[in-house]
């Protein structure tokens, strides 16, 4: 768990769930020491579904912070808290908690994280964060099932020539809770997300491989040409087929992607379930990625 953990370092982490109640902001909150490990961490929310309102867009309440650290809150909620926070920059627009606003915690305690109202401002707002050096890291409590914001989040990528295809420092964490009502939805979401973070990357070099762009839907797979052996999406976040449709075509064809995106991990909080039990439903595929955290259930 400790070598898991230590990959949020220096890395951009977006945390999506399987649900409500999953797990994510437990996760932050354990990764977050190990995201100091590189200096500041730039803490953000996006909210539980994407949809607008003050109680979806403050979820993080009580996210502990240390001096240095960098969040997206409120100014209300800043001058609140026992933090003293430092306010970097107004972040355009306006939510009913207040003006948002980027700080910089000046003392230990605790803040509620607070989701902009227009993704494209938290977008803007991590990269003036990496562009300013304000902090090494970032932790971002994700909406649940919307795996299409992971694509639109900024890479911190290191120094250096980079790759236009890299997603940079980018990488995600799912979470889920899991029992016996829901084991078999979770088992199968789980092993369709270890297969598409492990899809290859399409260099452009190879005439065979059909680029596909936008979304691709069941409608979309079963058009594809009947001779078509391999074809490429931007990235695994534009696949909206159900899995076993999906683990279908993977079979059939070779499926590349044009921007990848590093699976930190799994992780899973059991409800009554057995690590046992659960590891049998899975089966081979994601298994390896599983991280039982300290917040499961008996």
């Amino acid at each position: 768990m400790e070598q898991v953990l230590r990959g949020v370092a220096g890395a951009v982490t977006a945390i999506t769930g399987f649900e409500k109640g999953s797990g994510k902001t437990a996760f932050l909150s354990l990764a977050l020491p190990h995201a100091r490990q590189a200096g500041p961490v730039a803490l953000f929310t996006i909210g539980s579904d994407g949809a607008s309102g003050p109680a979806k867009r403050s979820r993080s309440a009580g996210i502990r912070v240390e001096p240095g650290d960098v969040v997206l809150t409120t100014e209300p909620l800043a001058r609140a808290s026992e933090s003293r926070f430092e306010i970097l920059h107004t972040v355009p627009g306006r939510v009913a908690l207040g003006r948002l606003v980027l700080g910089r915690a000046r003392r230990q305690g605790c803040v509620t994280l607070v989701g902009a109202e227009h993704f494209s401002a938290l977008s803007q707002a991590m990269t003036l964060i990496r562009a300013e050096g304000w902090a090494a890291s970032a932790l971002i409590d994700g909406a649940v099932a919307r795996m299409t914001q992971i694509a639109a989040l900024p890479g911190w990528a290191p120094p250096g020539p980079e790759s236009t295809r890299s997603a940079g420092r980018l990488q995600f964490a799912f979470a889920v809770r899991a029992d016996r009502g829901n084991l078999a939805r979770v088992a199968a979401r789980i092993r369709l997300l270890d297969r598409l973070a492990d899809l290859p990357l399409d260099d452009g070099r190879d005439p065979e491989v059909l680029r596909l762009e936008g979304p691709l839907t069941s409608e979309g797979l079963r058009a594809l040409p009947q001779g078509a052996t391999a074809f490429s999406l931007e990235d695994f976040t534009k696949v909206f087929v159900e899995p076993p449709e999906f683990l279908r075509a993977l079979e059939a064809r070779r499926v590349l992607v044009r921007r990848t995106f590093h699976l930190l991990c799994f992780a899973v909080i059991l409800r009554d379930l057995s690590r046992q039990a659960f590891l049998e439903a899975l089966g081979p595929h994601g298994a390896p990625r599983i991280l039982f955290n300290p917040y499961e259930a008996a």
